[in-house]
């Protein structure tokens, strides 16, 4: 895995997609084991993500909660004002609202116990609070001013705590006092009121390491501050997501334990250097469980390895896509072989890390549930399914479904286990997936693990049929990480245009029309009336005429023309909807709109023969008329052979990517170079154009005039050329420094035409408008 950085990498290279979208970062990131089912709220911010780190308000959904400083003033108050009233004091009230009058409960608290201390702190607390803070002002006008007061007020707080006689007061005011000195840039001054007041504190509490924080940025010894930082991070939530940008783990950490004095100040080191850290850190995890197993960061730790591990292993298996935090430019090196034998080496490392967890004692951990858990994930990461269902057993006896974040997290685990177990060629959707599957139909990556699963182990109907959900639209709205982006095998890896996230784009490129079929066959099946069998189809059944047309393109791509015309006839959704509309606007003559005959018309070419009336044209009657062409042309009787093979070949040129008809084979295409490597089985026929080449040489066999047969040849040399740009993009993309030689050279049609048609090859091979003149010689 690549370092803490990698990510800023990752941002960097997206330049390179710039001009689209290119799932990247959470897009593509797998993960199963949700850190907000498990309660670690005050670590929020450091669960593994390619954003880390970044502020995570509220992960729970509770709420604002009782922050350290409020709970401090609650049990100063001795638990007889509201958080609510205390929360308006320091939140909302300013210096002139702490007065006798005030109806706040917390006020007429301290009031009424007549504790002028506190309220004189409250009042002076008032007073600094503009000035903690630092504030943009490029022209430095009121620099020496706020320094001047700020000084003066740190020198006012000194006093104060040496007064007071409230013990809590005096540590707070020494804390005001360090907090000025911050952002008066005093680191003098910080690092004499914290050793002088708290360094030599018995006690510690919050206080202590909230001026410990500011401790830790006037330290110049860097594994000193290193170590401070670590004591804040464990003792001081709401200062963890800001002091660990500090802690700099480039410090070799046995430096940093040398001012370590208790195995809890060590466990808090390696905790943190553990946080910060993206790659492999299951030995801090045993030297905190050494010296600290009880240790609620230690949990937490395991279950941010557990989730890169997941982001390792599954995101590459399931999706083909590198792990979450790699860079775009491994993305275009590697190869499919090389990405499973990546996840084979971090499966080993699950491997190793669920061999810690085994040895744990449950007993002695902060969260005895989320180890188990972990035991039986990772048994399943490490493709041990009948361990990983034997924990799973043990826990559902064990958890009572009233915690169902935790009930549902152990019903996903079984589910992948269950599917991931069964033998290949038998799979199916057992009994007991299925209602976890509709439980958590918002979990798009889920659904498709789970379908993944089944395609890997050879049920490719029932995977489809779990992919055609990933489209539908999730009760939480629009969550980019929710959704399902994937690759395949037989598609060259490292293209823009490499991934899928459409279940219809998937099966259009990957399924025969035969199983095509047994989707819209078992989708419309009269007995499949169970909640789970309605919910698996519905998408599919609703989609059926989409379809069947998609069957028809698959035989039009087979050129098993008659298959193609049973769907076709059929269809009302796409096969009767007129094609290659807006192909007219395109030509070099004026075509009033007409619909142009793919049989008589080439894109960007005038009419071979007028069209005396307005005609439509569907895949149904393009495909009726080829079949009845063809017939005319393969009967031994007819005359007019190199005719019909003539429009045979203009329909089937018009067919392919240089054609105006092209939504015969595709339902949508670009002209990227990537495009061209499609995988699909008519890929050479669809840039080739093999088929038009074929029937235009039938055309020239059978032709009786030399100027028809330039034409059939010039159309031949046409098709040669197409191919020998797909298969030798290299010669093509440089064809400026040797067009000729690339046209000629390499292309025997043109070569015959130069030969025999000397006086033809210039005019057919420089411009189009000469093939009407040519065509009509034809007799």
């Amino acid at each position: 895995m690549k370092n803490f950085l990698a990510f800023i990498l990752l941002l960097v290279s997206n330049a390179i997609f710039a001009c689209g979208f290119y799932p990247y970062r959470e897009d593509v990131r797998f993960s199963f084991f949700n850190p907000l089912n498990f309660k670690y709220d005050s670590y929020s911010d450091f669960n593994y993500s390619t954003y880390s780190f970044s502020i995570n308000q509220d992960p729970s959904g509770e709420g604002i909660k009782i922050d350290a400083n409020e709970n401090l003033w609650l049990q100063y108050c001795k638990q007889k004002v509201s958080v609510e009233a205390i929360r308006t004091v320091l939140f909302e009230f300013n210096l002139e609202d702490i007065t006798d009058k005030s109806t706040n409960e917390m006020l007429c608290y301290l009031y009424k116990i007549k504790d002028v201390e506190a309220i004189n702190y409250l009042k002076f607390a008032k007073s600094c609070e503009v000035f903690n803070g630092f504030y943009d002002d490029s022209w430095e006008r009121n620099k020496i001013t706020k320094v001047a007061k700020r000084t003066k007020l740190i020198e006012e707080a000194i006093l104060l705590s040496n007064t007071v006689t409230n013990r809590e007061l005096k540590q707070r005011y020494t804390f005001l006092a360090i907090r000025l000195s911050y952002y008066n840039d005093d680191k003098e001054k910080i690092r004499t009121l914290y050793d002088n007041v708290f360094a030599s504190q018995k006690k510690d509490d919050i206080l202590k390491y909230w001026s410990l924080y500011f401790r830790v940025f006037a330290e110049t010894n860097n594994a000193l501050s290193n170590f401070y930082a670590a004591q804040v991070f464990a003792n001081a939530p709401d200062k963890r997501f800001m002091v660990a940008g500090a802690f700099n783990n480039k410090v070799p950490i046995n430096l940093v334990l040398q001012y370590a004095k208790t195995n809890q100040e060590k466990a808090n080191v390696y905790l943190l250097a553990g946080i910060k850290t993206t790659d492999q850190s299951l030995h801090y995890l045993k030297q905190i469980y050494k010296y600290n197993p009880r240790m609620d960061g230690l949990s937490f730790l395991l279950l941010r390895e557990i989730n890169k591990v997941e982001d390792w292993v599954f995101t590459p298996y399931y999706s083909l896509f590198n792990p979450s935090l790699t860079s775009y430019d491994e993305i275009e090196k590697i190869s499919v072989k090389e990405i499973f034998k990546r996840v084979e080496k971090d499966r080993k490392y699950a491997g190793q890390l669920l061999e810690f967890v085994n040895n744990v004692n449950l007993k002695k951990t902060h969260d005895p549930a989320l180890w188990k858990m972990s035991k039986a994930y990772l048994a399943f990461i490490t493709k041990d399914n009948q361990n990983c269902l034997q924990q799973i057993s043990k826990l559902e006896k064990s958890i009572p479904k009233k915690d169902s974040l935790y009930f549902n997290q152990i019903k996903i685990i079984k589910a992948l286990a269950l599917t991931a177990n069964q033998q290949a060629g038998k799979a199916i959707i057992e009994n007991d997936v299925k209602q976890v599957l509709i439980n958590n139909t918002n979990h798009k990556k889920f659904l498709f693990a789970i379908g993944r699963e089944l395609e890997y182990k050879g049920n490719r109907i029932d995977a489809a049929f779990l992919y055609s959900k990933l489209n539908e639209r999730a009760d939480n709205g629009y969550d980019s990480s929710n959704y399902a982006y994937w690759k395949s095998s037989k598609g060259k890896i490292g293209y823009y245009t490499d991934y899928y996230s459409d279940y219809f784009d998937y099966i259009n490129v990957f399924y025969s029309p035969e199983e095509v079929q047994k989707l819209i066959s078992e989708s419309t099946k009269a007995d499949a009336i169970d909640k789970f069998s309605v919910w698996k189809h519905s998408t599919v059944k609703n989609e059926t005429k989409e379809l069947e047309d998609l069957i028809g393109v698959k035989y039009i791509r087979q050129n098993k023309l008659e298959e193609a015309l049973s769907y076709f006839s059929k269809n009302e959704y796409r096969s009767d909807r007129e094609i290659n509309y807006s192909d007219c606007m395109w030509e070099r003559e004026n075509c009033d709109y007409r619909l142009k005959d793919p049989f008589f018309v080439l894109k960007y070419t005038p009419e071979f023969v007028l069209q005396k009336k307005i005609l439509r044209f569907n895949k149904y009657t393009v495909t009726q008329k080829l079949i009845s062409y063809l017939k005319i042309a393969s009967n031994p009787e007819e005359k007019n052979k190199d005719y019909y093979n003539f429009l045979i070949a203009n329909c089937y040129y018009n067919m392919t990517s240089y054609g105006s008809i092209w939504e015969m084979r595709r339902y949508g295409y670009g002209a990227g170079t990537e495009e061209r490597d499609y995988p699909v089985e008519d890929n050479n026929e669809f840039y080739e154009c093999n088929l038009a080449k074929k029937y235009y040489s039938l055309a020239f066999k059978n032709a009786k005039t030399d100027k028809f047969k330039a034409l059939c040849l010039t159309m031949m040399g046409k098709c040669e050329q197409n191919k020998l740009v797909h298969q030798y993009p290299n010669d093509y993309n440089n064809r400026i420094k040797n067009y000729g030689d690339f046209l000629f050279k390499k292309n025997k049609y043109y070569q015959d035409l130069n030969s025999k048609y000397a006086d033809d090859y210039d005019r057919l091979t420089s411009s189009c408008n000469a093939f009407e003149e040519y065509f009509k010689a034809r007799r």
